[in-house]
């Protein structure tokens, strides 16, 4: 039994010492807040960053159709 526990114990030890995943999960927490923030940023289609680009291309596109249509 003492065995065991002894072995048991060394794994647990080498697996507290092993860095190998700390990077991928750096990474992930990196790109998690990225998009976090662009999320933020640019906001949904109706408000944010896209829903002014929205908006200026719904008015360039009725200019356009005020003059086009109109003769």
């Amino acid at each position: 039994m003492t065995k065991y526990y002894t072995v048991g114990l060394r794994h647990l030890e080498t697996f507290g010492k092993d860095k190998k995943g700390v990077t991928a999960i750096e990474y992930a927490l990196i790109g998690v807040a990225m998009a976090t923030l662009l999320a933020f940023i640019l906001g949904d289609q109706n408000s944010g960053f896209l829903g002014a680009i929205r908006e200026a291309f719904d008015n360039i596109a009725d200019a356009i159709k005020s003059v086009t249509i109109s003769k």
